[in-house]
């Protein structure tokens, strides 16, 4: 039973960071429109950081993201 909530837990946070990030690489102001509980943003304001300067910094966090997430799914269909 634990080794199945585990499973779901990993499931659906994988799932969030990805969607997350995604959506931050493709369009910041598109992100900033989903619901607060959903974007995990913290103190990132939709005024500094979806346009302009904040929109490339949000854009790379997002990049940072999905690598970060690639390089952890490659470790675990690899076995290392």
């Amino acid at each position: 039973m634990k080794q199945v909530i585990g499973m779901v837990c990993f499931i659906v946070t994988v799932v969030a960071v990805v969607s997350n990030a995604t959506l931050m690489l493709i369009s910041p102001r598109i992100w900033f429109r989903i619901p607060h509980w959903a974007r995990l943003s913290g103190s990132l304001s939709e005024t500094k950081y979806s346009s302009g300067w904040g929109a490339v910094q949000m854009r790379v966090l997002g990049a940072c993201f999905l690598a970060i997430m690639i390089w952890f799914l490659r470790g675990c269909v690899s076995g290392r």
